[in-house]
């Protein structure tokens, strides 16, 4: 198990009725050749299409696809670490959290060894979500889980005016400062911005980003090593619009190894990789946002 990188976790929350099911369905059916778990605490409101359906035993139903899907056991641990076992071994983990639990909690279960906490993803309702956070009776609850969120999809933004998904947008920001939002009809969200990829997988993330969405991205490679401060300051500075950014770089401080950089949301880190060995040390990153929020954007 330690000779593989952690598998990316990433957490889906979001109150009842967000749409954090329609997300799932939609990472089920469009995977984009990832081999991910999905795990939920129903079978029942996943839509899986049949002909999908290798096998099924009761809490465990594996598809053609590579995904599979596993009931949320009251023992969490149980169902995740035969997940470090798998063969071929999974890209991504998901967790869908109940819609009145704390998706922070749950989180913190993608810092187990053999995982990585990839993102805690929040969905929330255009139409309803300030009206409910002013509600004394799940206000807090709903406001702590937006809290949590590395980025938000605010979602159904069809069944609302510009202006108030503007005005919308305008109290997120001042509730969660710096927060990253994704606008969304149907849930209908790049997978590349949701869920994490190894460093070697960038390019894909990249075409995907750019595919039927309003999003753009932008790539560099540069030859030779670059210190760490600089990349802490490049990724301190993003504009809040930049969802997303992934990459392996070469770092001056550290000429044996590579470090891999993931971005998602205000949340971003660098950790140590692969050994280089004979491969040229070259820093190779992406960066994905919104329209225009990489317009003049260099990296160090």
């Amino acid at each position: 198990m330690s000779a593989h990188l952690p598998i990316p976790f990433t957490v889906i929350g979001g109150f009842l009725g967000a749409g954090k099911t329609t997300l799932l369905n939609r990472i089920l059916r469009e995977n984009a050749g990832r081999r991910i778990a999905v795990i939920v605490n129903d079978f029942g409101a996943i839509n899986i299409d049949a002909s999908l359906v290798v096998s099924a035993d009761g809490e465990t139903i594996e598809l053609s696809n590579g995904c599979i899907c596993c009931s949320l056991a009251a023992e969490f641990p149980l169902t995740l670490y035969p997940l470090l076992e798998r063969e071929p071994r999974l890209d991504a983990v998901v967790i869908e959290a109940s819609g009145v639990s704390d998706p922070w909690k749950i989180g913190q279960f993608g810092t187990l060894p053999g995982f990585r906490l990839d993102g805690v993803i929040v969905v929330t309702d255009a139409e309803t979500v300030r009206e409910r956070a002013a509600d004394p009776r799940m206000g807090r609850q709903i406001i702590g889980q937006l809290q949590a969120a590395d980025i938000i999809v605010l979602n159904k933004v069809d069944l609302v005016s510009a202006e108030d998904v503007a005005a919308t947008r305008h109290w997120l920001a001042e509730v969660i400062p710096g927060v990253r939002i994704i606008d969304a009809v149907g849930a209908n969200v790049p997978l590349a911005l949701l869920l994490g990829a190894h460093a070697d997988r960038v390019g894909e993330a990249h075409r995907e980003a750019m595919e039927d969405h309003p999003f753009e991205s932008r790539s560099w490679e540069i030859a030779g090593p670059i210190g760490r401060a600089q990349i802490e300051a490049w990724a301190a500075a993003l504009p809040a619009e930049v969802i997303r950014a992934k990459g392996v770089l070469a770092l001056e401080d550290d000429a044996e190894r590579e470090a891999v950089f993931q971005l998602v949301g205000k949340r971003w880190k660098v950790r140590r990789g692969e050994p280089w060995g004979d491969r040229p040390r070259l820093s190779r990153l992406v960066a994905i946002g919104l329209p225009g929020s990489l317009e003049g954007l260099e990296f160090p």
